[in-house]
């Protein structure tokens, strides 16, 4: 078997025995019957949140349960959960604000819907869309405005509050929460609202410094040899999708013996990367696309580990096999292994 195939085949069965880790966080459900129950419950991206709730309890008995089985549940100081009908179907909504309006949050394989609710009128889902669209034969933007009418219609009984309504944009968690916690400001002085989502990020950036070694073969012009490698990894975190899941870009430098010459080779990866959320050691491993500003493109794997220091001080260990490839992203020839140790920080 070629190498190519066995590093795909290993990239493939780790990310599968990866996605099968559970991460359970402390937190509790509200069964039908209104009963609290404290445990642990199974952390993972919104989309599959929006559909189950893995409990574990005192015992260490884990149970599946649906948004027909319980009221809602929510991780301790974290995601909130309630149990709604919508378009007929009973699902788990992320409850992002409490007040004179609800604020609500679901994540499916069509994208993000918001809803919201109010006394005395039903739950709904805000309505947003654009697209690129021909208009008068022309290719342009469009954005609905159907939202800003909907908005208006929930917060009517705040009329001085309409131009901020008017210049709403796109509907997202923090523009949502902020408008929402100002209304209820207006129209109920003296009583607070509840805002549970108001500290999730959608893209924290994680900054890793690195330094290592690689050895380049089968390139034309440069000498087959180890060299050092150093650079500056940004980890963007894509919690909407996976809370392990992240697009990792940077620049990373080398000297090599090119054309008989030492030359200064900077190579900008770009690359998904999945990265396990808890533990003192949490591998990880990634597959993407390089470019070099000297003009060549390959792709690469990466595996390894961070281990952690503090909350927000991690060490990193990585290698790297890097290829040839076809069709874009498929591994043809190895041009490089590497390996590099690193400085992981988790800001959050």
């Amino acid at each position: 078997m070629k190498i190519y195939r066995f590093i795909l085949f290993g990239l493939f069965i780790s990310s599968r025995l990866l996605n099968a880790q559970a991460d359970f966080r402390p937190g509790y459900i509200i069964k039908s019957d209104g009963d609290t129950i404290y445990g642990t419950i199974d952390y993972r991206g919104d989309v599959l949140m929006g559909g189950i709730c893995k409990f574990k309890d005192a015992d260490n008995t884990i149970k599946t349960y649906s948004p027909t089985d319980l009221r809602a549940y929510r991780f301790i100081d974290s995601k909130y959960f309630v149990s709604k009908e919508v378009d007929s179907t009973t699902v788990f909504l992320e409850y992002l604000i409490k007040g004179k309006v609800n604020i609500y949050y679901m994540r499916d394989n069509n994208g993000d819907h918001y809803y919201l609710d109010k006394e005395g009128l039903r739950i709904s889902e805000i309505p947003y869309e654009e697209e690129i669209k021909y208009i008068e034969d022309k290719l342009v933007f469009y954005e609905s405005t159907k939202h800003i009418g909907f908005l208006s219609l929930y917060m009517k009984d705040a009329p001085d509050f309409q131009s901020q309504i008017n210049s709403f944009g796109k509907p997202a968690h923090i523009n949502l929460i902020e408008l929402a916690e100002d209304y209820h400001n207006i129209v109920c002085e003296g009583e607070k609202c509840i805002i549970y989502g108001k500290n999730q990020v959608s893209f924290p950036v994680r900054l890793e410094f690195v330094h290592g070694i690689v050895k380049y073969v089968n390139v034309n012009n440069i000498k087959d040899n180890f060299y050092t490698k150093s650079g500056i990894i940004g980890h963007i975190w894509m919690p909407r999708t996976n809370e392990k899941i992240y697009f990792s870009t940077g620049l990373l430098f080398s000297q090599l013996d090119y054309n008989n010459e030492k030359s200064n080779f900077y190579k900008i990866p770009f690359h998904f990367e999945y990265i396990y959320p808890q533990g003192k050691i949490r591998p990880r491993l990634s597959y993407g696309f390089n470019y070099y500003y000297q003009g060549y493109q390959s792709v690469s794997s990466n595996f390894g580990i961070n281990i952690k220091l503090t909350n927000t001080l991690f060490l990193s260990a990585t290698t790297d096999i890097e290829f040839y490839s076809t069709l874009f992203i498929i591994p043809r020839k190895v041009i490089s292994y590497s390996s590099k140790l690193g400085v992981f920080l988790n800001f959050e």
